[in-house]
């Protein structure tokens, strides 16, 4: 929040014809190498938690996207959630193909201003893709329109008994070709659900507490400073929202203050009555509908400094105050569910956490599960 009030006042006073030079002396501290003309200084602030539940338990988010662990959990994205301007524009559905993006990091930053770099695979998820109708009850050959990764690839008579491999039928994964062995019934539709892969994409740049918005359309990928070379984590994608985290929340009471200081008094009385405007009318309904609530704007009293007694040169500064209501939110992920081929548990692509449960009338009771 002390960095957002920083960049809203830079942005305000960067439009104004006079002071648009206070823009580089709008700072957290005093982190001047020399005294300015004048200035703005982020002296400190402070934060009260308001409860909203004893447990600070919301409700699910439900959305196209989940964030998940492969292996060992690693942090490089701190959270992903669906742009929905995106979707918005496409109709209202997401543009990025459901399944599973794997993200890795190749380099990582080591400044605010670095950039590192990571690539992406994608496992793209098939479901009830039509494969085969049996017209004489005779039919043996059937076509999948890509390559299955092996042990992904469910097939399905009239969307509800389950083929079994080696017993039903058999699948050449070099081509998708798949033969029956034995005759189905007059009129039976064969579905298939499975995930191919799709080539890397990337190199792509990422930087410290900054968004992607491009790299996955319709999806944010929200990079922290965690990320480190190695670090891998899945990004799940799906083709209609589905409960995807539990979400824990609050409020925040937050209050700043801050010194304008100038060496002239009118230009000090001018930037106060300046900030006031700006933080209290113009980014206010801005700042409101992001949940940002600006409460109150105080402007205390004044002072002088004398920074050189023989010129008799003076600082002079004015205190002022800011209170702020925000919301403060915790998302907890659902671990992905989706069916299983074989009714015993086995490790699949890229050593993904597995447990079982129940989640599909009608089909295997044994599932995976994405933790």
């Amino acid at each position: 929040m002390k960095r957002r009030l920083i960049h809203e006042l830079q942005d305000s006073f960067a439009r104004h014809p006079v002071y648009s030079k206070i823009v580089n002396n709008i700072q957290s501290k005093y982190a001047f190498t020399e005294r300015p003309q004048f200035g703005i200084v982020v002296k400190g602030s402070g934060a009260n938690k308001i409860s909203l539940s004893a447990d600070n338990y919301i409700g699910q988010i439900h959305s196209y996207v989940m964030l998940a662990y492969v292996g060992a959990p690693t942090h490089p994205l701190e959270w992903v959630r669906e742009d929905q301007g995106c979707i918005a524009k496409n109709g209202g559905v997401i543009a990025t193909p459901p399944g599973i993006y794997y993200l890795e990091i190749l380099s990582a930053p080591s400044t605010a201003q670095g950039t590192g770099t990571f690539v992406i695979d994608p496992l793209i998820t098939v479901t009830n893709e039509q494969v085969l109708r049996f017209v004489s009850g005779v039919d043996q050959d059937g076509q999948l329109q890509n390559k299955p990764i092996p042990g992904t690839l469910r097939l399905w008579e009239s969307g509800r008994f389950m083929l079994k491999e080696g017993i039903h039928y058999t699948v050449d994964y070099q081509t998708g070709a798949i033969s029956f062995l034995e005759s189905g019934n007059p009129n039976a539709r064969i579905s298939a659900d499975y995930r191919y892969e799709l080539p890397t994409m990337g190199p792509f740049e990422w930087q410290w507490n900054k968004a992607d918005w491009s790299t996955l359309p319709g999806v944010v990928l929200a990079f922290g400073k965690r990320g480190k070379v190695g670090d891998k984590v899945a990004v799940v994608v799906y083709d209609e929202r589905q409960a995807t985290a539990n979400a824990y929340g609050g409020l925040f009471d937050v209050s700043f203050d801050f010194d304008i200081v100038a060496r002239d008094p009118v230009q000090m009385e001018e930037i106060s009555d300046l900030a006031w405007m700006y933080l209290f009318a113009e980014k206010r309904p801005a700042l409101s509908s992001e949940g940002i609530e600006v409460t109150e704007v105080s402007i205390g009293g004044e002072s002088e400094e004398p920074i050189d007694e023989t010129a008799q040169e003076y600082m002079y500064s004015r205190n002022m105050s800011l209170q702020v209501q925000t919301r403060w939110e915790l998302h907890v992920p659902l671990p992905l569910e989706v069916s299983r081929v074989e009714a015993v548990s086995t490790k699949i692509v890229d050593q993904l956490t597995l447990s079982t449960d129940f989640i599909i009338p009608d089909r295997s009771r044994d599932f995976e599960r994405i933790m």
